[in-house]
């Protein structure tokens, strides 16, 4: 495919007004490497738009590139880079449209640390329409696509070309393991701390939150944390379910309603004339539920009809769904220092998960209003990973969780019953206690997602 065939029936890419777009290009996403080689992926159509932001003068300061990718016959939004390519989000307030349109593969490829085929081949796309910009100096195309910065000025020597964009004030922590040293094959549990990712509405309900893959964040991450996986591991599924009951009197005014809305004056006649002539035909009983009813009520007593004749008027009783229900997971793990640097690890995930889990400040617009809102804590993704054959691969045979939020965590410090400390003050063990909970409820369709794979066990 050559890069400026156009898709089949899409048309052409968009290119917004003021924006520097690229050609379209066909790249397979998805690729899985095998003994002979990686094995063909899934083609994708893609084009890139990118507008440059300016600083007080002239000059370049940045870029927000919005990658298209044909899908369902059209062109639509599916990613968006706002430093250079070196990470990528699949939901934006400006593109309410974007929220689930790229596929697993795709945000696993350009989530991928180590650089995807599209990756490289949407930078080059943005690269051959920079240099054909005139306006655009050499210094200021590595502001504008973080590949250029190899082509164009250098920056000062110990400046960070892998520095890890700030996307706000939350710290940003190092990658982190427990034990030091986990033995070779062995499963783990990694636990992903995320910036809270709003929802956008979409006509009757709100734009998806698509569950982040191993090994992608969509430039959401805050670090994460590996630890060997414990025992005591299970899930839940629940669902809400409730007894509801409606006697003949409230069916027939329901049915009366329903056919007066939905009818108008010729419904509110035939919902009338089905009412008469059910109780033409069943008189005896319709005057026996009355007479009873009414001396109830001039009684003050109840249960006189089953009293006087062992029968009861008919509730209509039955199990109705009445809503999802969000599943709780929770984790104990044991930490014990054997070294110094394994010492600054423990401290360091303890640490992490205090902070991830904590609200923020800052949620007004700046000056007096800074602190009116309270921002949310950020949310964590937990993946088993399997290490055996299909090595760093998500463990198909326990069930997976979706992004979650951290609603409590404990710390035990003294977990052998005594108080007990290294020479420098550090616990000799740790006990952390952490409970979660899902942010969306599992639905039935989350099974057939193109990322889980047939034979495992889902949620």
């Amino acid at each position: 495919m050559g890069l400026f065939d156009w898709a089949k029936g899409a048309g052409t890419p968009p290119c917004p007004a003021g924006s520097i777009c690229s050609g379209q290009s066909k790249t397979e996403v998805g690729k899985k490497p095998g003994a002979m080689g990686s094995s063909s992926g899934t083609g994708i159509y893609h084009a890139t738009a990118t507008t440059v932001t300016q600083g007080s003068g002239t000059e370049i300061t940045g870029s927000e590139s919005v990658v298209y990718i044909v899908k369902n016959g059209t062109w639509q939004p599916a990613a968006i880079t706002k430093d250079g390519g070196k990470t990528y989000q699949f939901s934006d307030p400006k593109y309410p449209l974007m929220d689930g349109v790229a596929g697993a593969d795709l945000v696993k490829d350009l989530g991928s640390s180590k650089r995807s085929d599209i990756q490289k081949n949407i930078d080059a796309n943005i690269q051959k329409k920079i240099d054909k910009e005139p306006t655009i100096s050499p210094e200021e195309k590595g502001n504008i696509i973080d590949s250029a910065k190899n082509t164009s000025t250098q920056p000062e020597s110990g400046d960070s070309q892998d520095a890890p964009p700030s996307t706000n004030n939350t710290k940003v922590f190092e990658n982190m393991q427990y034990p030091e040293t986990i033995a070779e094959g062995q499963d783990v549990i990694q636990f992903t701390a995320l910036s809270y990712a709003v929802k956008q509405l979409s006509g009757f309900t709100f734009g998806g939150r698509p569950r982040v893959p191993v090994g992608t964040t969509g430039g959401r991450s805050k670090g994460t944390v590996t630890l060997p996986i414990q025992s005591g591991i299970k899930d839940q599924n629940a669902a809400g379910w409730g007894e509801e009951t409606m006697d003949p009197g409230q069916i027939a005014l329901a049915g009366f309603a329903m056919k007066t809305i939905t009818g108008g004056g010729a419904g509110m006649g035939k919902a009338i004339d089905e009412i008469k002539g059910q109780i033409q035909t069943d008189s005896a009983d319709v005057t026996e539920a009355l007479a009873t009813k009414f001396s109830e009520n001039a009684a003050q007593v109840k249960g006189l009809l089953s009293r006087t004749a062992g029968k009861i008027i008919n509730p209509n009783l039955e199990l109705l769904f009445q809503k999802p229900s969000l599943r709780p997971f929770s984790f104990t793990f044991r930490m014990s220092a054997r070294n110094a640097d394994e010492a600054k690890q423990i401290i360091a995930i303890i640490r992490f998960f205090k902070q991830n889990m904590a609200p923020q400040k800052g949620g007004g617009s700046g000056g007096e209003s800074a602190n009116l809102f309270l921002k949310a804590p950020n949310t964590f993704q937990v993946h088993y990973l399997h290490r055996g054959v299909d090595a760093g691969e998500e463990h198909k045979f326990i069930g997976r969780m979706k992004e979650c939020a951290m609603t409590s965590f404990e710390v035990d410090y003294t977990p052998d019953g005594n108080y007990s400390t290294y020479e420098d003050g550090v616990m000799t063990s740790y006990t952390i206690s952490m409970s979660f909970k899902e942010l969306e409820p599992v639905f039935f369709e989350d099974y057939d997602d193109g990322d889980i794979p047939a034979d495992a066990i889902g949620f």
